[in-house]
């Protein structure tokens, strides 16, 4: 059958400020009126674009038998089909069911609630503060020292899903646990709290009904309370009954409780674990390796690539680490070169044998590692061939070094899902399975392409056959998408603060401003060193800002929109990565912003750069309003929306990132990374509004930033939210940030007709 061949996809030069021009105002067409406006704004709310597109992604369900997958698609009508592909034949087959295609529904085993299942169909649960072993109807208790605040397994109160978790009435699995290959054994942990404070929050409007406020309370560590004490670590022999514990002080598998699985590597005969060993804002890392009969440790590899270390620049992907117990070898992730590349190590001597992977790119993923061909295959951007260096790309190479091929050649974004967090995907998977883009025998993988103005086009791949496009799986119908008034955004290019260092970024032009010769401007901020904001593929993409979802309702209300990426965010060489460590003192990289604004309204002057508000939630509600105030002649507006303004309120260590292990807490550059000392600077309209039960970003930092304002004697409003915590913010919430940018920005009324629903 012949191959098929994907669409041509734009060049960055193509997508380049300069070259665009917003949509023009047909002189025919009637201008909507403001609350058409915001009906339009209202269809397009984040939450009701992803009906919009069909196909959007495809997620494969290998069958186990050699490389063969299943996966649903829907019909324009709604409906519903299912696909069978067998890779190897290169055949596709549609049918109404799995039954009519001969393929019997997967059996999937799930554990009982809050039951940690095991290789060898033993489990693990929680009782009474201690891990209990189930075998059939047995039970047997492994532990015995647990008790409240220090229990074996469970989940640390400052995880930021306290209430949430208790509300779903989540019967959680032991955390920080992890079997072995073999069933036998299992790593275990406990966080003590027991001399941790207990903070509270009021629920005023309580839930159920009642008249009485309801108070929720859990226990965390902040910044201005010191060191909390530190965790501990116990390996269990589920056979024998015996234990033997391991020296953690040092924060060893700090990381457990999140990733799970992938942060512990057992060898084969189940003598030896390897744990890594690396907080955030330390210069180094290492690889520890752990005798499990005795709990003595080694240091088996050691790094030192001070200022900072980082195993994976993107925080919430997994760590670039993959340790080789047989060949006694492991890859490491390394960006002593200046980019971020994996190198390989000799566990005995510790030594670098070679850097596995070539070029001027970041690894972001490692998807499949096979110890017998010795190859490693991974997603990568880079600025190697002048695309765009946040585009993920897939390459294969050889462990031996020298052979590395890029599987995926079209310019565009390649969005192959990298493994999650074993803990994310506990509590957003939705008890499926984790998704696996890669097949059994790493051959096959799943490729979606795309930029942020064309859709996907969703290909089977065979990496051994150097990424050969073996089957168009789906093409994503976006026109619902485009019927409804979706305005794609367009990339573009601008110069950092330097005038060297190239932004990349996106902007969205309203198909009817409401001057065109004068449109303004708001940015979606984040401008943190966890992600990548400004998105570079199609809406909907996996292991990107949600935020791109509200860009849709900006243009519709008559707002240019756009995101940004400055330096001090992940993707980009180390240069540009680390540029605001240890820069506490500074703005750490918002001059980028206002200078990527500015190159846009010079590239185009119906952009109004004397009306520009900032838009921000989270780590971006912190930023948002951090713009306002640090640069009161570029922006006019800001919404601050669960904003973290006071470093001391922090759980420990939460800005060690930014400063280094063990920053000095009392130094005026630590004060200075919050932003109460800049409340007398305020000259815009400022909104700041949190949930009143937001545990990540909590109510009192918003508090704080209004009694900070307040004492400086300026004007500002505030909305806290009843009943709302971090990860929600509704139909009514987002009414409310637009009345505040129409007000600041176009100096109109609000609508006061429109309902949010």
């Amino acid at each position: 059958m012949p191959e098929p061949v994907l669409s041509p996809m734009l060049s960055p030069s193509e997508t380049s400020p300069t070259e665009q021009s917003p949509t023009e105002q047909s002189s025919a067409t009637t201008p909507p009126t403001m609350l058409e406006r915001y009906r339009l704004a209202a269809s397009l709310a984040p939450d009701r674009l992803p009906a919009l597109m069909h196909n959007r992604r495809v997620e494969p369900t290998w069958l186990g038998e050699g490389d063969a997958f299943t996966y649903t698609r829907q019909c324009e009508d709604g409906v519903e089909e299912c696909v069978l592909i067998d890779p190897v034949a290169g055949t596709r087959a549609v049918a109404p069911s799995l039954a009519a295609l001969g393929v019997r529904e997967p059996d999937i085993a799930a554990a009982p609630a809050g039951v940690l299942l095991g290789p060898d169909g033993r489990g693990l649960r929680r009782r009474d503060h201690d891990l209990w072993l189930l075998d059939g109807d047995a039970e047997t208790r492994l532990t015995s020292d647990g008790e409240e605040g220090f229990a074996w397994g469970a989940l640390p109160s400052d995880s930021n899903m306290v209430v949430p978790f208790r509300r779903m009435g989540l019967d959680l699995p032991p955390v920080a646990t992890v079997h072995s290959p073999s069933g036998r054994r299992a790593l275990t942990m406990r966080v003590d709290e027991r001399r941790m404070r207990v903070k509270h929050m009021v629920e005023s409007v309580a839930p159920g009904g009642g008249a009485r406020p309801e108070c929720h309370e859990w226990r965390l560590q902040l910044e201005d309370e010191g060191a909390p004490p530190p965790s501990e670590c116990r390996i269990l022999d589920l056979d024998s009954g015996t234990a033997v514990d391991v020296d953690v002080t040092d924060e060893l598998g700090s990381r457990v409780v999140v990733n799970g699985t992938s942060e512990v590597t057992w060898s084969a005969d189940e003598t030896r674990l390897y744990l890594l060993r690396c907080a955030p804002g330390d210069a180094g890392a290492v690889i520890v390796e752990v005798d499990v009969a005795t709990g003595q440790r080694r240091d088996a590899v050691v790094l030192d690539e001070g200022p900072l270390y980082e195993p994976n620049q993107f925080l919430y992907h997994l760590p670039l680490v993959r340790v080789l117990p047989e060949s006694g070898e492991a890859l490491l992730f390394s960006q002593r070169d200046g980019w971020g590349h994996l190198a390989l190590y000799d566990l005995a001597s510790g030594e670098c044998l070679h850097r596995v992977t070539d070029g001027d790119i970041v690894v972001r993923d490692i998807l499949h590692v096979d110890v017998e061909r010795r190859e490693v295959t991974f997603v990568a951007g880079g600025a190697d061939d002048g695309w765009h260096p946040l585009w993920r790309r897939v390459y294969r190479a050889g462990l031996d070094g020298g052979t590395q091929r890029l599987l995926t050649p079209e310019p565009a974004d390649h969005d192959v899902a990298g493994p999650q967090p074993q803990f994310f995907h506990l509590v957003f998977g939705k008890g499926r399975p984790p998704v696996e883009p890669v097949s059994p025998s790493g051959r096959f993988f799943v490729d979606h392409v795309s930029t942020v103005d064309q859709p996907p086009v969703i290909v089977l791949r065979d990496a051994e056959q150097g990424g050969r496009i073996v089957l168009e799986l789906e093409r994503t119908d976006v026109q619902p998408l485009l019927d409804a008034g979706y305005v794609a955004p367009r990339a573009f290019r601008a110069i950092a603060d330097d005038g060297v260092t190239e932004l990349w970024g996106v902007i969205a032009m309203p198909e009817h401003p409401h001057d065109a010769q004068r449109i303004p401007i708001v940015e979606d901020v984040y401008a943190g060193f966890q992600i990548a904001h400004a998105p570079h593929a199609y809406l909907g993409a996996s292991g990107m800002s949600s935020r791109q979802g509200n860009l849709p309702a900006y243009t519709a209300l008559g707002f240019a929109a756009v995101m940004v990426d400055g330096r001090g965010t992940p993707g980009r060489d180390r240069a540009f990565r680390q540029w605001t460590h240890r820069q506490g003192h500074t703005s750490r990289g918002l001059e980028d912003h206002v200078t990527a604004i500015a190159s846009l309204a010079d590239a185009d002057p119906r952009l109004d750069r004397t009306r520009v508000g900032a838009v921000g939630h989270s780590y971006g509600g912190y930023n948002a309003a951090r713009l306002l105030l640090r640069f009161p002649d570029d922006y006019r507006a800001a919404v601050s929306s669960a904003g973290v303004h006071d470093p001391a309120k922090m759980r420990f260590g939460a800005w060690d990132w930014h400063l280094g292990a063990g920053p000095d807490r009392a130094s005026a550059e630590y004060r200075e990374l919050g932003n109460l000392h800049l409340a007398d600077r305020l000259e815009g309209d400022l909104l700041i509004a949190c949930g009143e039960i937001d545990e990540n970003a909590t109510v009192d930092h918003s508090l704080a930033l209004a009694r900070a304002l307040m004492d400086a004697g300026k004007r500002f409003d505030l909305r806290i939210w009843p009943g709302v915590d971090h990860y929600r913010i509704d139909a009514y919430a987002r009414m409310t940030f637009w009345d505040h940018l129409v007000r600041s920005l176009l100096d109109e009324r609000p609508p006061r007709g429109f309902a949010p629903s």
